[in-house]
């Protein structure tokens, strides 16, 4: 059997053969630990052999009998007779080989009927009473976009020269950025919060701390079972926070780091709040989302790649009905964490279509450094739309690209708010 060292990538078994396909593959996973619900059959090769054996003709007719001396010790004997020929004959012989190619069945096909299982009797939501500020009926909407906050990411101010950045940070970043933001959100009274959830929260998507597609092998600060705990209960927390200003639609948009993470995330938090009315939660798997509000149509997507100019395009052919009825479109995408590039400015029209590319909420790491992506200072951003003239405002809250400034805009905040 050949293996390869990473259980992810294909096995491949060969060997002799007899029977029904069915039977040989099983016969053959068996023999070599190869579990069938884990794995499938990607690949079958079927080669016959023949060739001629020569020996010497004989005719015999013999028996073998099992007996047992007087001491009780086993004897074999033989029983018939044999005449051997000077002649040689020859013999056709013939032989079949197989071989057998599996590949391991896509992990959330695993992972996620397992954590359907964990979450289906989770309890239910049962905020606290309190006095709900009632929704404006303004026409007013905001959108809560904390993207690329990149949840487990680990990195050293001393190899960066920037910041630190661990799980702990990244949770103190992320309520700063979205409780300021709800602040400033709140005055004009929003009928609607967006709550986009995703874009690579997460910075890894599994045990080995891989990205969704598993090509590199990242700095990471804990386990991904500890990285999920820590970011359920931010999202969760922020969310009820949103709530109480205005009901809350949770959107999930994946990123390319945790497509599995962020879903597990999003069905958590469907199931934690599905008897809150308040807070509906869309796990659709279309990773392009958008919503029509008034004459205004905002699509979220995690990239915008290729040749800008299809990307109007792309929004009309994904929601045709929201496109008719609209007059204002934007792309509102993430990971991209330069501010500004070569290939990708923070806000272009494409179509007629402006496409905002929102501030990553997550630092440099060595990998950036390394490669000199060193233009992003890190933060949040937060919308407000009008049903009439589209968005009318953005506020981002940055967090600073130093330590020291980072702790200073926050310890300023939070002693305003005491």
């Amino acid at each position: 059997m050949e293996k390869s060292k990473n259980q992810f990538y294909p096995i491949t078994i060969k060997g002799n053969y007899a029977g029904l396909g069915s039977e040989v593959i099983k016969n053959l996973a068996d023999a070599n630990g190869i579990d069938l619900n884990i794995y499938y059959v990607d690949m079958i090769r079927v080669k016959e052999g023949s060739w001629d054996v020569a020996a010497k003709q004989r005719d015999q007719e013999l028996k073998w009998t099992r007996e047992e001396d007087e001491e009780g010790n086993p004897l074999q004997i033989m029983t018939g007779y044999s005449k051997h020929f000077p002649e040689f004959m020859v013999n056709p012989s013939k032989t079949n080989s197989v071989e057998v190619t599996f590949r391991r069945k896509p992990i959330e096909a695993n992972i996620l009927e397992s954590f359907k299982e964990i979450i289906k009797d989770m309890p239910v939501f049962i905020p606290p009473t309190i006095t709900k500020k009632v929704p404006g009926n303004n026409g007013v909407a905001g959108e809560l976009t904390t993207f690329d906050a990149h949840f487990g990411k680990l990195a050293a101010e001393i190899e960066t020269g920037y910041r630190n950045y661990d799980l702990n940070i990244a949770t103190k970043d992320y309520v700063y950025v979205s409780d300021r933001n709800l602040d400033l959100m709140a005055p004009h009274k929003p009928e609607k919060i967006f709550y986009i959830l995703g874009q690579d929260m997460y910075h890894i998507d599994n045990m080995a701390g891989h990205t969704t597609k598993g090509e590199h092998t990242l700095d990471v600060d804990g386990r991904i079972t500890k990285i999920h705990k820590k970011v359920f209960t931010v999202s969760k927390d922020n969310i009820h926070k949103a709530s109480k200003i205005a009901p809350v639609e949770v959107i999930w948009i994946p990123g390319n780091h945790d497509f599995l993470a962020s879903f597990m995330l999003a069905l958590a938090l469907k199931e934690h709040f599905r008897n809150y009315s308040r807070v509906t939660v869309d796990i659709s798997e279309n990773p392009r989302k958008a919503r029509l509000w008034g004459n205004l149509l905002v699509g979220w997507t995690h990239r915008i790649v290729g040749k800008h100019t299809v990307w109007s395009n792309e929004l009309a052919q994904q929601f045709p009905k929201l496109w008719a009825d609209s007059v204002f479109r934007e792309w509102h995408h993430g990971d991209q964490h330069k501010k500004t590039d070569v290939k990708i400015t923070p806000i272009f029209t494409s179509g007629g279509v402006i496409c905002r590319q929102i501030t990553a909420l997550s630092p440099v790491d060595k990998w950036h450094t390394d490669n000199v992506f060193t233009d992003a200072v890190p933060g949040g951003e937060a919308f407000l739309w009008s049903k009439e003239e589209g968005v009318f405002a953005n506020f981002i809250t940055w967090t600073g690209q130093y330590d020291k400034n980072r702790n200073k805009l926050i310890n300023k905040h939070v002693n305003q708010d005491k």
